[in-house]
């Protein structure tokens, strides 16, 4: 999985490794729940006969927990943070604005509450990382001595997931929650329509 292999063996050298492969892995399958909940999404809009909105919530639900995770990685996770800040100008500025962002992005996908508008970000923001961090080939190759196949596995899998939010802008529509006072005024106005149907029938 890493070009790190060859270094020689030191104690040091191996906790280098293993933190790497681990970080790795976690942006692997990090990412490929995001996948997996856009292939949901793409089947529950593409077919040809309804489906349940469950498959749709589980869908949202699969790229919300994807977002939180890519979130908790780019906020705590030693080699994502430094290739963040490595590699994105105003470092320390844009990730606690990439991080509160993408956060609220993911808070949003779990619920389901507000999905169309936070996917507009969602896009924008993939956009950014994927070319601003993941496309860097140099600094994940030489530097940080993650395969090159490896790379473009997240890459493509980025993509992946950019396609799936512009699926979604495609042919989602707009919804909003229903506000407490517009509630009680349709509460309020059926009230009235029956008091007026009782009054109709005593007289």
């Amino acid at each position: 999985m890493s070009n790190l292999s060859t270094v020689k063996s030191s104690p040091v050298a191996d906790v280098i490794v293993e933190r790497l492969h681990i970080c790795v892995q976690f942006r692997m399958s990090t990412r490929l729940l995001g996948v997996a909940g856009n292939f949901l999404l793409y089947a529950y809009f593409t077919s040809p006969k309804p489906q349940p909105r469950l498959l749709r919530r589980i869908g949202e639900c699969l790229v919300g927990f994807s977002v939180m995770f890519s979130t908790y990685s780019v906020l705590t996770v030693a080699e994502d943070r430094e290739a963040f800040l490595k590699l994105i100008p105003f470092s320390h500025v844009m990730l606690f604005v990439y991080g509160t962002i993408l956060g609220t992005v993911g808070l949003c996908y779990i619920p389901g509450l507000f999905v169309y508008d936070v996917t507009i970000g969602l896009v924008l923001l993939l956009l950014a990382s994927t070319v601003g961090v993941d496309m860097r080939m140099w600094y994940w190759t030489q530097r940080r001595g993650i395969h090159y196949w490896n790379q473009i596995r997240l890459i493509i899998d980025s993509l992946a997931m950019i396609a799936g939010a512009l699926l979604y802008l495609t042919c989602a529509k707009r919804e909003l929650p229903p506000l407490p006072v517009a509630e009680e005024t349709h509460q309020t106005e059926e009230a009235g329509e029956l008091e007026e149907t009782a009054d109709k029938k005593l007289n």
